[in-house]
């Protein structure tokens, strides 16, 4: 993928660089921070494993996924708010990691990034899988834009886009 363009004109996101990694990294730690606290973990050291948990999910995905694309999510003024970390195989295409920060949620930006992977996954005739955290809200805007449950457990939920068919689910629940 090249950078995206966003509709306004634009960048949607550009590829993740080495400057990017004390973002990558607030990011993450911003998803724990509410984990570590409802657990009263004190602060540095919440902090200091809040590192070590980010360093031990760098190396397991590139480990698990060595080729994946990792790009950062632009705002409108083309600041960093998020990142999709995207892993592309000739008919798989699976998104590993995708985060917008706290305070852009809401405004379209993931919608937009999964729009513009579907539109490419079916340009490339492949299929589109994640896996999402049972009580995520995200699941409700993948479920809003065609991915349907492959299968869930307690702790996971499998999910796919398979293009057409994708829309098609998309219209017969939005017709219910």
């Amino acid at each position: 993928m090249t950078a995206a363009e966003a509709p306004s004109g634009t960048k949607l996101m550009r590829p993740a660089s080495a400057e990017d990694e004390a973002f990558l990294l607030e990011l993450f730690a911003a998803g724990k921070r509410e984990e570590f606290a409802a657990a009263c973990v004190p602060g540095m050291q919440a902090q200091m494993l809040m590192e070590i948990q980010y360093r031990g999910r760098k190396m397991t995905y590139t480990a698990q996924y060595p080729d994946a694309e990792d790009w950062i999510l632009l705002d409108e003024h083309e600041m960093p708010v998020g990142r999709l970390l995207l892993h592309r195989q000739e008919t798989r295409w699976r998104i590993v990691d995708v985060a917008v920060v706290a305070a852009q949620r809401g405004r379209g930006l993931g919608s937009r990034v999964l729009r513009e992977c579907q539109a490419r996954c079916a340009k490339a005739g492949a299929n589109l899988e994640l896996s999402v955290t049972p009580t995520n809200v995200a699941r409700r805007l993948y479920e809003r834009l065609g991915f349907c449950a492959l299968s869930e457990d307690a702790t996971t939920v499998e999910m796919a886009w398979v293009g057409d068919q994708g829309k098609a689910s998309e219209g017969q629940r939005a017709s219910r």
